[in-house]
């Protein structure tokens, strides 16, 4: 088992799941204040499966590579 490397995938595994999970709303009023409208984005959405990927991979990498030994 290679610490480092499983450290470094659950980082980037849980930078993942927040970029699938952030996202921005924002309120405009109109018509004096009576009528109002909203709209929701997810700005980092498309970098959340590439980082889910990559978490996992490091994390089975990770597991599977033997640590150096001192």
């Amino acid at each position: 088992m290679n610490k480092t490397l499983m450290i470094i995938g659950i980082i980037v595994l849980i930078l993942g799941i927040f970029s699938n999970v952030y996202s921005i709303t924002n309120t405009e009023s109109q018509l004096f204040g009576l009528y109002s409208t909203s709209s929701t984005s997810n700005p980092y959405a498309s970098y959340s499966i590439p980082l889910l990927i990559g978490g996992v991979i490091l994390l089975i990498v990770g597991v599977v590579m033997k640590g150096s030994k001192k």
